[in-house]
């Protein structure tokens, strides 16, 4: 399995729109090859923060969909959407499964 993680603070009252911006996100990365993605609500050293994690079978998935998904117009204006919304982006980090 690899994942890729992205953390982000949500700027004040914007989480149901963060909620709702993600969830046709994932949509969109699952068209393009993601197994599924999540919107984790995250506690401890990063509480407040959210994490959107998409899965894949292998780097080589994870390779094809981003390709794929940096060049859709629908993905491009989801995501100047969400940096209208203001925030914080906190982190991106690439996860390969051991066992």
């Amino acid at each position: 399995m690899y994942i890729s993680n992205w953390v982000f603070r949500p700027a004040p009252g914007t989480l149901p729109d963060v909620i709702q911006n993600s969830s046709e996100i994932g949509k969109l990365w699952v068209k393009h090859g993601a197994n599924e993605c999540h919107l984790l609500h995250l506690q401890g050293a990063d509480v407040g923060c959210v994490s959107f994690i998409a899965q894949f079978d292998n780097a080589e998935g994870y390779g094809k969909a981003n390709d794929a998904i940096v060049a859709d117009e629908e993905f491009q204006a989801l995501m100047a959407k969400g940096s209208a919304m203001g925030g914080e982006w906190v982190r991106h980090n690439l996860a390969r499964q051991i066992y």
